[in-house]
């Protein structure tokens, strides 16, 4: 199983504006074949940042994601309201 650790951060202002993007899109992945877990977060102490916590039965799966339509309609519309590079980590569970 691969899993992924992304944190995002809001450019100032647009907190809102990202997180309803995110919710629009989130819900989909769920729905994607080796998807186990699609979890995003916004951090309370600073609620520019967010948090996705990924699962993906394999590499296959986690690569049909990227791939997916709906990620890169998805990463568009978070375009505006993204500050700076989102910071991705990538697991295997053990």
């Amino acid at each position: 199983m691969i899993v992924i650790s992304a944190q995002i951060k809001a450019k100032e202002g647009n907190g809102d504006e990202l997180e309803a993007v995110i919710k629009k899109y989130a819900p989909q992945f769920l729905q994607d074949e080796g998807c186990l877990a699609y979890a995003p977060n916004r951090r309370l102490d600073n609620p520019l940042l967010f948090f996705f916590y990924e699962k993906y039965e394999n590499e296959e799966a986690l690569k049909a994601h990227g791939a997916s339509a709906t990620f890169k309609e998805m990463s568009g519309a978070m375009r505006p309201f993204v500050d700076g590079r989102p910071e991705i980590c990538m697991y295997r569970e053990i």
